[in-house]
């Protein structure tokens, strides 16, 4: 159920529970809990995110790190021309919203962003991004 985020804790866990009785032997932790208690608001975001370094792994397996101002702007780095970018994100609300230069067709998008307790199965990843174009788990680089 990793790429399948609920906002309602009950829906997830009867879906995570037809998928055992359906014989999946999976734990049914293993879903991105995008419930409201794990919400970040938009204060929360901008004194985390604005003036440091994330990182997170791409759907192809490898690293990448994403170093932004405290004004927004970043320069993304990492495997593929995807990650070598640069851009600027803001805060709307409670919404997390980002615009590359070059990828993404420079296409603004917004997302909202959720503490991960317990991070992946390997131990990372404390925080999730759900927007238009999926999710991304990452972390902070310390």
């Amino acid at each position: 159920m990793y790429y399948r985020p609920f906002k309602d804790r009950a829906v997830a866990d009867r879906y995570a529970e037809g998928l055992l009785k359906a014989g999946l032997s999976e734990k049914l932790s293993d879903y991105l809990p995008a419930f409201k208690e794990n919400q970040l608001n938009g204060e929360e975001i901008k004194r985390l995110f604005f003036g440091a370094t994330i990182t997170g792994i791409s759907g192809d397996g490898q690293q990448w790190w994403i170093d932004r101002q405290k004004n927004g702007e970043f320069t993304s780095r990492g495997s593929g021309p995807i990650f070598s970018d640069t851009g600027k994100s803001r805060i709307e609300g409670d919404m997390f919203c980002s615009q590359y230069q070059k990828s993404f067709w420079g296409v603004e998008f917004c997302g909202t962003v959720f503490r991960y307790p317990g991070g992946t199965p390997v131990g990372k990843d404390e925080y999730f991004w759900c927007s238009d174009f999926g999710f991304q788990t990452f972390s902070l680089v310390k």
